[in-house]
């Protein structure tokens, strides 16, 4: 691979969005996918804590402090894995849409929101597989988190996160890649080593850009208020912060997913999708080859 000159964190982080951002402009209902992902996960959460609450605990709010006392019971985990795996379907299914009309654009074609759509269900199967076992994972750490109590979530929380860094590549493999679900876990693992913090360093950068960009708006929020103390204007001024504060999350999200295909690709297949410069992509995985050859070498 043709070396890749420095970029810093917060310089990279700007050109991987305004990059990702006009991947973006070209197939704008990409945007869908994360706005029905967040409207059907909320419907589902109210359905299943309100089954949860006035079905399963009677409508009993002492109820509720007696699980945090004692833990869950084993119909409470039932319950607790069908959520899981329901809102882990619901996620990686519209996230699908958003790859699959991505990785479409990095090639050349122009797909729309029905074909995204359609490439999610056809991939269904996968998906729920998948899912089931990110659920089984989910329960398990819970699990851990509620018989250990202080420990068990310090353990829960590591666990966890080890389990989201090895597979952070994993629904891209099934769907882009074409794998196994056991393909998919071991080519993640192995794309994660290539690329190793970088990857996750990266992201957050770009989730801190966009935290940036709510923190200015919501100080101009403020701002206005000070200087406008009526009440009136103030609900008028606290509805657009909501929306502006949705706006940023769905286009962090999409943009987020976007530029997650550009490294997979690249750091499967060693090609740069068209969009993103080669020095921005080639940094990051190169990185972690340094860190890796690094950690290879204080292990001999």
């Amino acid at each position: 691979m043709q070396a890749a000159p420095k970029i810093g964190k917060f310089a990279a982080s700007k050109r991987i969005a305004y990059e990702s951002w006009n991947v973006l402009k070209q197939d704008k209902e990409m945007m869908w996918f994360p706005v029905l992902s967040a409207i059907v996960s909320l419907i589902v959460f109210a359905l299943f804590g309100g089954f949860a609450f006035f079905y399963v605990l009677g409508g009993d709010l002492a109820a509720i402090e007696a699980i945090e006392r004692e833990g869950m019971s084993i119909q409470g985990y039932a319950l607790l894995f069908v959520y899981y795996l329901v809102t882990f379907f619901i996620v990686n299914f519209f996230q699908t849409g958003v790859f699959l009309i991505a990785h479409a654009r990095f090639n050349g074609r122009d797909l729309g929101f029905r074909d995204g759509l359609s490439g999610a269900f056809s991939h269904a199967g996968r998906i729920f597989v998948w899912s089931l076992i990110s659920a089984t994972i989910g329960v398990i750490l819970q699990a851990i988190a509620d018989r250990w109590k202080f420990i068990g979530a310090i353990v829960s929380m590591v666990l966890g996160a080890a389990w989201a860094i090895l597979t952070y590549f994993s629904l891209l493999s099934l769907i882009i890649g074409n794998t196994s679900v056991t393909g998919a876990f071991k080519e993640s693992a192995s794309l994660i080593r290539k690329t190793w913090g970088e990857t996750i360093i990266v992201n957050f950068g770009v989730g801190l850009f966009f935290a940036g960009l709510f923190i200015l708006g919501a100080t101009a929020f403020i701002a206005l208020a000070l200087l406008v103390p009526e009440m009136p204007f103030i609900i008028g001024l606290v509805m657009l912060l909501v929306v502006y504060t949705v706006l940023l999350s769905i286009v962090s999200s999409t943009l987020g997913s976007i530029f997650k295909l550009a490294l997979y690709e690249y750091a499967r297949t060693g090609v740069v999708p068209r969009g993103f410069s080669p020095d921005i992509v080639r940094n990051a995985v190169q990185k972690g080859d340094e860190k890796k050859s690094f950690l290879s070498g204080l292990a001999r």
